[in-house]
């Protein structure tokens, strides 16, 4: 199964992607912000889940640092935004996928194994 890495600065979030993920045998690794997210990814993963709005260092901060520091790794976005501007912009910078918030289940696990061949 494929090791996932969420990075998002609410819990409850984090908690209802967990909660849809383990249960079909994957691993998740919780980033409670970008910062600790970027660190965090370096450990090797098979998709990173990013959150747009997040203090400090936000979704697209994490966006340009992955693609520029593990340009392999497959990252998709999870945001409540839903604007075409914010896709357009999440994909150029190299995102592979864009999922509104809160996921559908069989979305998820869809994107979850299309990304990580998992």
């Amino acid at each position: 199964m494929a090791r996932i890495l969420i990075i998002d600065d609410s819990a409850f979030q984090r908690r209802i992607v967990r909660g849809m993920l383990t249960p079909e045998g994957h691993e998740v690794v919780e980033a409670t912000d970008g910062a600790e997210g970027v660190a965090l990814a370096k450990e090797g993963f098979d998709l990173v889940l990013v959150d747009l709005i997040m203090p400090e260092m936000d979704g697209f901060a994490v966006l340009e640092v992955l693609h520029r520091e593990l340009p392999g790794l497959p990252t998709a976005i999870l945001t409540a935004d839903i604007q075409e501007a914010t896709k357009r912009q999440c994909l150029a910078l190299g995102a592979r996928a864009f999922l509104n918030k809160p996921p559908q289940r069989s979305t998820l696990l869809s994107l979850v194994q299309e990304l990580s061949g998992r």
